[in-house]
């Protein structure tokens, strides 16, 4: 089977695309990022100045708003306002990353932040998500203090949610400024699984957390106020009133999974550089952490209407990149995941046993879940699941779906103030989270087949546009048995990617359904991935003049794995042609797919590296954790007014 979304576009010729490879691989361009820090910061003065006027009385602008706001979502505006202005953002952000990421998939690096169009709308919706959280703190009313508030100075309390959305996106807009660093250190990493990449999208998308936060204290602040008051409204103000509460939580949580998937995005493009195993792990990772929140959180309904909510985002997140004339990807649906979910909350209440919930829903996400994303993903996806998949991806998919399960209920309990007793939330967290770095581990476990490939080209369109079907001789033939996927991928040759899933043609024969490109800026390689074995034959390599051993030429005879792969490393930025019969053995496919990365960086600045991303990433989870406990436990009693003095 093959995937080549939308045609072809008019190819770079060689001299072209010689030129334009010679863009920057290491970090962005100084006036660049002195354009951002002028923007980031000097629009984070402004807001600030705004706000200062605001509270001196000087202005009306943002009362107004937040009066608008809070009739809108039935909350006070020091609520009301922030989510508003960061859901705006988050939207933003995650449209626009999807169309990001089909641009790289299309056309390899960009120029910099300022120089790839899906970048703008990108740091546009991150500063809007961030300036929510400083809306919040601005806005607070401190008539509507809670001991869960947090204390800035003398006389000055702010919500919590205003807390876990800063810090969240504060970390997301710092993890830029690193991701910077880490480029002129280690090279350009062109894909979405980047130590810190990780740091900015968890940063991004777990503000929807400070924004649950966020309605949660408004809606306590809401019904204080009545209480304090002494007024009830209408019956079918309240219905009214439930009713909204319950959209904005499921509407949330569903933008949180959407985000959340963002994570799989490059498995739903069919560039993937991890294992498959990963796919239907963090499926059910996402799904029983949110879908279980969800249910136990919002009540009847609320799984089917995150996951509604989830289609929606998703669908049009599909629709921007064709619109911007860059590769689509597919998507998971969550639609099997949810409705176990809504049957299991008819037999075990959420609320009576939220752990026992949540880890039994987990568990169906893990199960029942499984079994209708892998029957979707014939359907839909660019590398289906096979049965090589079973049974680690299974047992992976079961047991981080009732991990996460857990997780989830911990965060419904959190958010409706229900937490069970301190030493079992902690004793529970802890063996999720546990659980969860374990099974990561074992799906980051891999090595590179032991096997190489006798290719043959037949042409079917002459240089420069060349273009040619593939035959791939597999040796040993059992190397690629059973395997989880074994196609040619065709990628930044500024048009759509090719995805070719190649047809079995004899013991150990393989050959493509249709042509491969091999002229202009085309990256081609044959992949394989078949349990613990991951790695790829390099087909064709474009020249490129930015990196390394650009101008030493490839040996012409290559005796075993190790030379050649020492050969890439040296010279990472000479062609490697694709004449019409060789021999090549699998080599690690990120050679191939991180052909920016620099190669001379010791192991040693390596491990300091991600384990300084890994600590910064483990504390912040960390401290989210704390921060959604100290909201359960303290957040329902007013402070006295001459407790805020």
């Amino acid at each position: 089977m093959r995937s080549d979304v939308g045609g072809r576009k008019k190819r770079l010729t060689a001299g072209a695309v010689t030129a334009a490879s010679t863009a920057n691989a290491g970090g962005a361009p100084a006036w660049q990022l002195a354009v951002l820090g002028l923007v980031y910061w000097g629009g984070t003065g402004g807001l600030m100045a705004l706000l200062y006027a605001h509270r001196k009385g000087r202005t009306r602008v943002l009362a107004r708003a937040a009066a608008l706001a809070g009739w809108a979502f039935r909350l006070p505006g020091w609520a009301a306002l922030p989510v508003a202005v960061s859901s705006v953002g988050l939207m933003m952000a995650m449209w626009a990353g999807v169309w990001d990421i089909g641009y790289h998939v299309d056309n390899g690096r960009d120029a910099g932040p300022l120089g790839n169009p899906g970048h703008l709308p990108l740091l546009l919706g991150l500063f809007l998500t961030f300036a929510g959280g400083i809306l919040a703190a601005g806005l607070a009313d401190q008539d509507d203090a809670s001991p869960a508030w947090v204390r800035l100075r003398s006389g000055w309390r702010v919500p919590l949610g205003s807390v876990v959305l800063t810090g969240c996106m504060g970390l997301g807009l710092a993890a830029l400024a690193l991701d910077d660093l880490w480029h002129r250190v280690y090279g350009q990493d062109v894909t979405l699984w980047s130590p810190t990449h990780f740091v900015y999208l968890c940063g991004g998308v777990l503000t929807v957390l400070g924004m649950l936060v966020l309605l949660k204290e408004g809606s306590n602040a809401r019904a204080r106020r009545r209480a304090a008051a002494a007024t009830s409204e209408l019956d079918a103000g309240k219905r009214i009133g439930v009713a909204i509460a319950r959209i904005q939580r499921a509407a949330l949580l569903g933008g949180l999974l959407c985000g959340l998937e963002l994570f799989l995005t490059e498995f739903d493009y069919g560039v993937p550089l991890y294992r498959q195993v990963w796919q239907p792990l963090l499926l059910a990772v996402f799904s029983g952490f949110v879908l279980t929140a969800a249910r136990a959180w919002v009540g009847r309904g609320g799984a089917l209407g995150a996951a509604g909510v989830y289609m929606a985002i998703r669908l049009t997140g599909i629709a921007i990149p064709a619109l911007a004339g860059v590769s689509p990807s597919s998507m998971p649906l969550f639609l099997v995941e949810a409705a176990g979910v809504e049957l299991l909350a008819l037999g075990l209440a959420p609320r009576g046993r939220p752990l026992a919930f949540g880890a039994a829903a987990g568990l169906v996400c893990g199960t029942a879940g499984f079994a209708g994303e892998y029957a979707w993903s014939q359907v839909a996806m660019p590398l289906p699941w096979t049965a090589a998949l079973l049974p680690e991806g299974a047992i992976l998919a079961a047991l981080g779906g009732v991990a996460a399960g857990i997780l989830g209920g911990l965060l419904a309990g959190a958010l409706r103030g229900e937490l069970p007793a301190p030493r079992v939330a902690r004793t529970a967290f802890v063996a999720a989270f546990a659980l969860l770095l374990a099974l990561a581990t074992d799906a980051g476990v891999r090595h590179i087949p032991d096997a190489r490939a006798h290719i043959t080209l037949a042409e079917t369109r002459p240089a420069p546009e060349r273009e040619a079907t593939v035959t791939a001789r597999i040796e040993p033939a059992r190397a690629a048995d059973r395997a989880n996927w074994l196609y040619v991928l065709a990628w930044q040759g500024h048009a759509p990617r090719v995805v070719d899933r190649l047809e079995r043609v004899g013991p150990g024969l393989y050959r493509t359904n249709g042509p491969i490109p091999l002229g202009g800026s085309w990256k081609v390689g044959l992949r394989l991935d078949k349990g613990y074995a991951r790695g790829a034959v390099p087909v064709r390599l474009p020249p490129d003049g930015a990196l390394r051993g650009a101008r030493r030429p490839f040996p012409a005879a290559l005796a075993s794995r190790a030379e050649f792969s020492r050969a890439m490393r040296r010279a990472a930025g000479a062609e490697l042609p694709a004449p019409e019969s060789f021999t090549r053995p699998f080599v690690d496919d990120s050679l191939i797919v991180l052909r920016e990365t620099k190669g001379d960086v010791p192991g040693w600045v390596w491990a300091i590296g991600i384990g300084l991303t890994a600590l910064i990433w483990g504390a912040f989870v960390m401290a989210l954790a704390l921060g959604l406990a100290r909201m359960a436990r303290r957040g329902r009693s007013p402070i006295a007014q001459h407790a805020r003095a």
